[in-house]
C-alpha cells in the first residue's frame, strides 16, 4: 500500500496514490503514481474515478471482517496506543493482530489471511507477513519489554477499571526456550515442560497486561510482582484473584502496597479454620442473611491480623479468653495489621459439594464393597486421598472387604459444605466483595479464548524474545475477540429480557460473526475497487457494534 497525496487544479482537489516499485537492474526504486479520484470538498472523502474499462486482472479480498475489526480497534484506541509506543512497527503489528483475530492459526500462516483480505491496505502495512517477516517482527517486539509496559500503562490509563482479575496458565513448549520452559505443575494437564503466563484483565474481561514467566514459578510467587507492576503502571483498582494465590506473605505484600484486594482463602491455615467454626453460630442470626445478584447467601465477617512470626508471616484472629494461650494470641492480634475475612455460605454450592462428595463415596463403595482383593490394604491405599478421607474398611473372616464410612469426616464435610472464606482489604463491604469476585471468571474466559480460539497451544519457537513477541500479538488479538464476545453476550441478554428486539445476530458466536462478515468482498485492482452485496445480517452486525454500515459499489481502499 502506497501513500496518498493530493494535487489542486482549478479549485478542485485530486487524490493520487504513490507506490515505490523495485526495478531489476536499478539501484533505486521507481515511484508509480496512480490516480484515485476527486476529493469531495464538503466531506473530504475520495470520489473514486470512473473507469471506462475493467482492469485485465481483478482480485477478490475479504472486506467485511477487516472493516469491522478496524472500527472496533479504533473505538478501543488500540492502534493509537501501539503507534504512540512502537511507532513505525505499529501498522504491521495491528495487521498481524487483526489476522489472528480473524483466523486464529500458527504465526507462519498469517500471511495467507493478510493476502486474502484488505488488512494490508487498511492498516497501511509495509511488506507482507511472510513466515520470516513475522518471525523477525515477533523477535523485535519481544525484546522491547519497556515498550510493552508503556503500552500496558496506556491501556490502564485509557479506561481505569474498578476491578482487575489476575490468573495464571501454562503453555507447553517444544524446546527449553533458553531456560524459560521448565518442568513444573501444569495448569492444563499438558506436558509439564512449560512457560507460564500471568494475565490481568479488567472488569469486562479485556486483557490489560501480561507477564511471561518461567514454568517453575508457583502461583503465590506471582501475585506480589504483578501487583507491584500494576501499581507502577498507574492501576488503582481492586485486585481480584482465584484460589492458589493466597498466602499470608502475599496478603502482607498487598497491605504494604496499599492495594485493595479480594482473594479467596484455601482455608488451610488454622486461624482461618477457627473462623469457619465461629461462623456457624454467627449464621444463626437474621442479620447474616443476604441477597446478591438474584441468589441468597449467609455470611459472617471477621477481622483478621497479619503477624510477623518467627517462621514468617501468618494469620492471627481474636479468640475467646477461656481458650488456651488466648492472652498471648490476642496481644499479637492487637498489634497485627488488619484485613477482613468473609465466611460465606452458598446453599447452591452446598448441594453441589454434597453431591460431589457422595458421588465419589458411592462409586468407591460399589467398586470395593463385597470384593475379595488379594491385598485389601493396598486396594484401600490406591484410593484417592479425597475418598479415603471419608471411608475406612474392614475385612471379615471370609476375606470379604467392607467399606466403613467415617462419621466425623461426614459431619465435618456437612458443616463445611457450601462455605468459603474471602479475604479482603479492611474497608470492604459484603456487596463490594461479592461484586468484585463475580468478575473472577472473566480472566478464566479470556484464557479459554486464548487457548481455544487464538492458537494458544504449544510454543513453536525456542527463542524467548520471539515467543514473548508472539504472545504480545496474540494479546492484541485477544482484546479484539473478547470485545466482540462481550457485545454479543450483552446483546443476547438484552434480547432475553425483551429490552431489544431479537435479530439475526442473536445467538451468534465470535467465529460465526467474523465468518458472516467475510461474505462481503472487495473486488478489483489498484485504484478501482467495488464491494459485493451486503446482507441484512452483516448490516445488523455493524449496527450492533456502532459502526457505519458498508455499502455495495465503488470504494477506495485506504
Amino acid at each position: 500500500m502506497g501513500s496518498i497525496f493530493y494535487i489542486e487544479r482549478n479549485g478542485q482537489k485530486y487524490a493520487y496514490e504513490s507506490t515505490s516499485v523495485r526495478v531489476p537492474g536499478r539501484k533505486n526504486p521507481k515511484t508509480m503514481k496512480t490516480y484515485l479520484g476527486k476529493v469531495d470538498p464538503e466531506t473530504g472523502e475520495i470520489i473514486p474515478k470512473e473507469s471506462r474499462s475493467r482492469p485485465k486482472e481483478e482480485y477478490a479480498k475479504h472486506y467485511g471482517a477487516v472493516k469491522a475489526l478496524d472500527g472496533i480497534q479504533k473505538q478501543m484506541g488500540i492502534f493509537e496506543d501501539l503507534d504512540a509506543v512502537f511507532t513505525t512497527m505499529a501498522p504491521n503489528m495491528m495487521g498481524a493482530a487483526m489476522a489472528l483475530a480473524m483466523n486464529p492459526s500458527a504465526m507462519d500462516f498469517l500471511h495467507y489471511t493478510v493476502e486474502g483480505s484488505v488488512i494490508k491496505e487498511t492498516c497501511r502495512m509495509r511488506g507482507m507477513l511472510s513466515p520470516s517477516a513475522i518471525g523477525d517482527l515477533s523477535e523485535e517486539i519481544g525484546g522491547m519489554t519497556v515498550a510493552m509496559d508503556r503500552f500496558f500503562g496506556r491501556r490502564i490509563a485509557r479506561d481505569p477499571a474498578s476491578f482487575y482479575s489476575l490468573d495464571l496458565t501454562s503453555v507447553s513448549a517444544y524446546s527449553g526456550m533458553e531456560g524459560w520452559a521448565q518442568w513444573g505443575h501444569s495448569h492444563d494437564n499438558e506436558d509439564p515442560k512449560q512457560t507460564d503466563i500471568a494475565m490481568v484483565t479488567d472488569a469486562e474481561g479485556i486483557p490489560v497486561m501480561f507477564r511471561m514467566l518461567p514454568g517453575s514459578i508457583a502461583d503465590m510467587a506471582v501475585m506480589r510482582s504483578v501487583a507491584e507492576d500494576m501499581q507502577g503502571m498507574g492501576c488503582r483498582g481492586r485486585l481480584v484473584t482465584d484460589r492458589g494465590f493466597e498466602s499470608a506473605e502475599n496478603i502482607s505484600a498487598l497491605l504494604d502496597l496499599g492495594t485493595e484486594f479480594t482473594v479467596p482463602s484455601d482455608a488451610k491455615a488454622e486461624p482461618i479454620k477457627k473462623l469457619m467454626t465461629m461462623a456457624v453460630s454467627e449464621m444463626r442470626k437474621a442479620a447474616s442473611h443476604a441477597f446478591h445478584e438474584g441468589s441468597a447467601y449467609q455470611y459472617a465477617e471477621f477481622e483478621v491480623g497479619i503477624a510477623d512470626l518467627d517462621s514468617g508471616y501468618g494469620y492471627v484472629v481474636r479468640i475467646p479468653a477461656n481458650q488456651k494461650d488466648s492472652r498471648e494470641n490476642n496481644e499479637r492480634f492487637e498489634k497485627a495489621r488488619k484485613l477482613k475475612a468473609f465466611v460465606v455460605y452458598d446453599p447452591k454450592k452446598a448441594a453441589d459439594d454434597r453431591n460431589q462428595m457422595m458421588s465419589m463415596v458411592h462409586d468407591m463403595e460399589l467398586r470395593l464393597e463385597g470384593t475379595r482383593p488379594r491385598d485389601p490394604e493396598k486396594a484401600y491405599r490406591d484410593l484417592p486421598a479425597s475418598v479415603r478421607r471419608y471411608l475406612d474398611y474392614s475385612v471379615d473372616d471370609g476375606g470379604v472387604m467392607h467399606m466403613v464410612r467415617k462419621d466425623n469426616a461426614f459431619t465435618f464435610a456437612d458443616n463445611r459444605s457450601g462455605m468459603s472464606v474471602m479475604l479482603t482489604s479492611a474497608d470492604t463491604t459484603f456487596d463490594e466483595m461479592m461484586t468484585s469476585y463475580d468478575v473472577r471468571d472473566r480472566v478464566e474466559k479470556a484464557f479459554d479464548v486464548y487457548k481455544n480460539d487464538s492458537d494458544g497451544g504449544r510454543s513453536r519457537t525456542g527463542n524467548v524474545e520471539r515467543a514473548r513477541g508472539r504472545l504480545f500479538l496474540k494479546f492484541i488479538a485477544l482484546m479484539l475477540r473478547i470485545r466482540i464476545q462481550n457485545i454479543l453476550r450483552m446483546h443476547d441478554e438484552d434480547a432475553k429480557k425483551g429490552t431489544v428486539k431479537k435479530d439475526t445476530v442473536c445467538g451468534m458466536t465470535v467465529n460465526e460473526v467474523l465468518l458472516s462478515l467475510n461474505t462481503v468482498f472487495a473486488i478489483g485492482n489498484t485504484g478501482d475497487w467495488r464491494l459485493t452485496a451486503v446482507s441484512k445480517n452483516v448490516r445488523e452486525i455493524f449496527r450492533l457494534f456502532g459502526l457505519e454500515e458498508p455499502k455495495s459499489g465503488k470504494i477506495v481502499l485506504a
